[in-house]
Formats: C-alpha cells, sequence, structure tokens
C-alpha cells in the first residue's frame, strides 16, 4: 500500500487451481456487458502547498505542465503533461 515492499515477497509457494469449464456458454451480442471501470482508492490527504509551472519546448510546438504538489503527511507528488497548442 505504501509502496516500501515490492510484491514478489508475497508470492504463494503453490499455485491455486482453477476450476476449467468444459465448454463456454454463447453470449448474446446484444446483452453484452460494458466494462465496468477498476475501483480505485479515494484521496483523502489534503495538499497543504501547490506549484504550477508551464514552459514551451524548445521547438515551440508544444507545453509542458508540471505540478508539484506537497500533501499534509509531507508527502511529494509531481504530475506532468505536454499540451498540445489546439
Amino acid at each position: 500500500r505504501n509502496g516500501i515492499y515490492p510484491l514478489m515477497n508475497f508470492a504463494v509457494s503453490r499455485p491455486h487451481a482453477l476450476p476449467r469449464a468444459l465448454s463456454q456458454p454463447q453470449e448474446d451480442p446484444q446483452k453484452a456487458k460494458t466494462p465496468t471501470p477498476e475501483p480505485f482508492d479515494v484521496e483523502t490527504r489534503k495538499v497543504v502547498q501547490m506549484q504550477c509551472n508551464m514552459e514551451l519546448n524548445e521547438d515551440k510546438s508544444q507545453w509542458h505542465l508540471t505540478l508539484l504538489l506537497i500533501l499534509e503527511d509531507k508527502l511529494h507528488r509531481q504530475l506532468s503533461y505536454d499540451l498540445l497548442p489546439s
């Protein structure tokens, strides 16, 4: 959760056996479900300081946006994105 432990430390010693179906049921294309979005954790920490910077690239074809967020637990998050003029 906190990003300090690698996931490989929690590997299962022997793989779980998965039941196999003999045949796949036919789905009606009209009843096909749309994919559900994956669940995500809601951020509850507050931002105590924020800094935004926009710079034009050397070739002047796009902007580079950088956001620096400092959260209440002193954690820093730097987010960046390239923006086209349009």
